[in-house]
């Protein structure tokens, strides 16, 4: 199971995460998600935040909630 099923994914609010801080100028969010992105299957216990499931104020959050496949 854990061979066909990565722990790290790249989640939306991860992403918007990393865009805010990109955009006031600091990439080590970004830096960050791609370097544990490059290895999903791999432990990462000094990431272990990136593997949670989404917390509850990126629910509503703009750019963080789950996407439709409607567009």
């Amino acid at each position: 199971m854990l061979r066909a099923n990565p722990k790290y994914v790249l989640r939306n609010y991860l992403a918007q995460q990393a865009i805010e801080a990109a955009e006031a100028g600091d990439l080590t969010p970004l830096e960050t998600l791609f370097r544990v992105l490059k290895t999903p299957f791999d432990e990462h216990p000094e990431h272990e935040a990136l593997a949670a499931r989404r917390p509850d104020w990126a629910s509503n959050k703009p750019g963080s909630a789950t996407l439709s496949c409607s567009s």
